[in-house]
C-alpha cells in the first residue's frame, strides 16, 4: 500500500511538471506546390520515415501516422480505408498525410485509449483519445504491476498517462519520406484518394524538391553541369505551365523521387533556383525530348497546332546520340491490323506523305488487294502507324520506308466517270465484260492493256515486311537533351543552350 502511494505521488508530480510542454515540430507547407501521382492500385501503402500528420479529408479531423510501419490503403464500399498497427479508419474523400519536421518524440495511439492522471488504470481519466491520435512524449514509467506507461502532453496542453499496450513511441524526422510499394522514396506530403475503382497516391511537395527527383531521370547525372542546368530550367518551366496532377512518367516528366537524387543534378537545381524560360514576359511551356536527329521540328507541322515562334525548326547537327539513325522492321500482319484490313488480305504497297519541312511524315497509305486506307494525324499518330513485334511505336515521325514489292505487279490506273483510279483499289467497281456489266469482288484481277495482260497482284503473296529508317527520338519540339549535352560539351552555357532551342526567349525568375 505504501509503495503504491509513493508511485502515485511520483506520477502526479511528473504530470504537473510537463503540463506546459510545447510542440516543436513544423508541418511542411509549399509556396510552389507540385502534385504528382506516384502509385495507383486497388490496394496500396506508404512506409514512412518520421511521423506524419494524418488528416481525414471528409471530417477534417487530424491524427498521426507512425513511421517504419506500412500504412495500408484500399477501397471499401466506396470509401478509402486506412490500416496501421491494428487500427483502421474510413473516409469518403480519402486522407492527407502532411510531412512534419523536427526532432521530438511522439506517442501515437494504436487504439482508443483513456489518458489517466496516474500510471495505473484505476486513476481518474483526464481525456479520452481515438486510434491514430497522438501527443508529445514526456517520459516512460513502469508501475508496481510491471506495466509500462507513457507520460504525454497533447496539443491542447492536457497532460496524462497512457498504457504502452495501446500506443507507440516514434520520432519526428528532419527528412520526412514516404516509400511506395515500388520501393521508391519520395520527399514531402501525400494525398491518398479514390481513382475509379483504385486508390491513388499523390505526392505533394515543393517545386524545387520535385525537380531533384526529375532531373537525374530526364538527363544523365554524369553529363556536363551546363546541360543539367538547361534541363532543370526547361523542366521547371514545363512544370509551372501545367495544372492539376502530373504523371510520374514521360507523359509529363519522369519522376523517381528522393531515391533517384544525385549530387550533380541537385546542384543544377540549386544553381538555377526559380529560373524559367519566358517569351515576352510570359512563361513558356518548355517542351523537350531525347534527340532531334539533326534538326528540331516546327510545332505547327508535327502537332497540328498553330505555329509558335519559340518552337521553330533549328539546326541541331552538333547533336550526337544513339538515335542519330535507327531501323526497325514491321511485319505485314501489324500493318494490316493497324489499318483495319483482314489478316488474309495481300499488302501491295505502302506510301508516305511528308508534310513537315524536314520530311516528317503526316500521312501513311496502305494498299491491299481489297482496297486502300490512309491514316493521317500528328506525330504521335504517325509514330504509332507502324508497331514492331513488341507493339512498340516508332521513335519519331521523321522516317522513310523501304520494302520489296510483289513481283509481276504493274502500276496502272483506269479512267472512270469520276476520275482516274489505281488498279489496286478496284474492289466494288463495275466493269463492262463480254457477257455484260460485272462488279469486281476483289482487286485480284487481270487487265488488258496496250502492252498486254497485266496483273494487279503479281505472282507472290504481297509485301511481307516493311523496313522503317528514321532519325531522332521524341516529338522533336523544343530542346533536344542529347543536343544540349553536345552544346555544353562544346562550351555553351545553359542559357545560351535554352535560347537556341526556344527561339526569341529570355531566362528569368518566375
Amino acid at each position: 500500500m505504501f509503495k503504491q502511494l509513493i508511485t502515485g505521488l511520483s506520477v502526479v508530480a511528473l504530470s504537473l511538471a510537463v503540463s506546459n510542454t510545447a510542440f516543436a515540430y513544423k508541418q511542411e507547407s509549399y509556396s510552389k506546390q507540385v502534385r504528382v501521382e506516384v502509385h495507383n492500385a486497388s490496394s496500396t501503402s506508404l512506409n514512412l520515415t518520421g511521423i506524419y500528420k494524418l488528416e481525414n479529408l471528409t471530417t477534417k479531423e487530424m491524427f498521426f501516422a507512425l513511421p517504419n510501419t506500412p500504412v495500408t490503403f484500399s477501397q471499401v464500399n466506396g470509401e478509402v480505408s486506412i490500416y496501421q498497427s491494428g487500427a483502421s479508419m474510413f473516409s469518403a474523400n480519402g486522407f492527407a498525410l502532411h510531412a512534419l519536421t523536427g526532432n521530438e518524440k511522439m506517442v501515437v495511439f494504436t487504439s482508443d485509449v483513456d489518458g489517466k492522471k496516474g500510471a495505473t488504470a484505476d486513476y481518474e481519466t483526464v481525456k479520452s483519445y481515438k486510434a491514430f491520435q497522438g501527443a508529445n512524449f514526456v517520459n516512460e514509467f513502469t508501475n508496481a504491476n510491471g506495466e509500462v506507461w507513457y507520460s504525454i502532453t497533447d496539443e491542447q496542453g492536457a497532460s496524462s498517462w497512457v498504457p504502452a499496450t495501446y500506443a507507440k513511441v516514434a520520432e519526428v524526422s528532419s527528412l520526412p519520406l514516404g516509400k511506395t510499394p515500388t520501393g521508391t522514396q519520395f520527399r514531402g506530403s501525400f494525398n491518398v484518394v479514390k481513382s475509379g475503382a483504385t486508390v491513388q497516391i499523390v505526392n505533394r511537395l515543393d517545386l524545387e524538391n520535385y525537380l531533384k527527383g526529375v532531373i537525374p531521370n530526364e538527363s544523365y547525372a554524369s553529363w556536363h553541369q551546363e546541360a543539367l542546368k538547361a534541363q532543370t530550367v526547361a523542366a521547371r518551366s514545363y512544370t509551372l505551365s501545367k495544372a492539376g496532377i502530373l504523371s510520374s512518367t514521360t507523359k509529363d516528366q519522369m519522376y523517381k523521387g528522393y531515391t533517384s537524387e544525385q549530387k550533380s543534378t541537385n546542384s543544377a537545381v540549386d544553381a538555377t533556383k526559380d529560373l524559367v524560360v519566358k517569351s515576352n514576359g510570359k512563361l513558356v511551356q518548355a517542351y523537350y525530348y531525347a534527340a532531334s536527329g539533326g534538326k528540331t521540328a516546327n510545332i505547327g507541322e508535327v502537332w497540328d497546332t498553330a505555329q509558335v515562334p519559340q518552337f521553330v525548326s533549328v539546326d541541331d547537327s552538333i547533336e550526337k546520340s544513339p538515335y542519330d539513325n535507327w531501323t526497325v522492321s514491321i511485319s505485314k500482319a501489324n500493318i494490316l491490323k493497324k489499318f483495319g484490313f483482314s489478316s488474309t488480305d495481300v499488302l501491295l504497297d505502302v506510301k508516305l506523305t511528308k508534310g513537315g519541312s524536314n520530311g516528317e511524315v503526316t500521312a501513311v497509305t496502305a494498299i491491299t488487294n481489297s482496297g486502300e486506307k490512309t491514316i493521317t494525324g500528328n506525330e504521335t499518330v504517325m509514330r504509332n502507324v507502324f508497331l514492331d513485334a513488341n507493339n512498340a511505336s516508332l521513335k519519331s515521325s521523321w522516317y522513310d520506308i523501304s520494302f520489296t514489292k510483289p513481283s509481276g505487279i504493274t502500276e496502272v490506273s483506269v479512267q472512270q466517270t469520276n476520275g482516274t483510279t489505281d488498279i489496286s483499289s478496284l474492289t466494288g467497281t463495275s466493269v463492262q465484260t463480254a457477257t455484260g456489266v460485272e462488279t469486281i469482288p476483289s482487286g485480284n484481277v487481270n487487265i488488258q492493256t496496250n502492252e498486254g495482260i497485266v496483273s494487279t497482284t503479281g505472282t507472290t503473296g504481297g509485301i511481307d515486311t516493311v523496313t522503317v529508317k528514321g532519325k531522332g527520338f521524341g516529338h522533336r519540339i523544343g530542346m533536344s537533351q542529347w543536343g544540349a549535352k553536345a552544346r555544353a560539351d562544346a562550351g555553351w552555357t545553359y542559357d545560351r543552350i535554352l535560347k537556341h532551342y526556344y527561339q526569341g526567349t529570355t531566362i528569368e525568375k518566375y
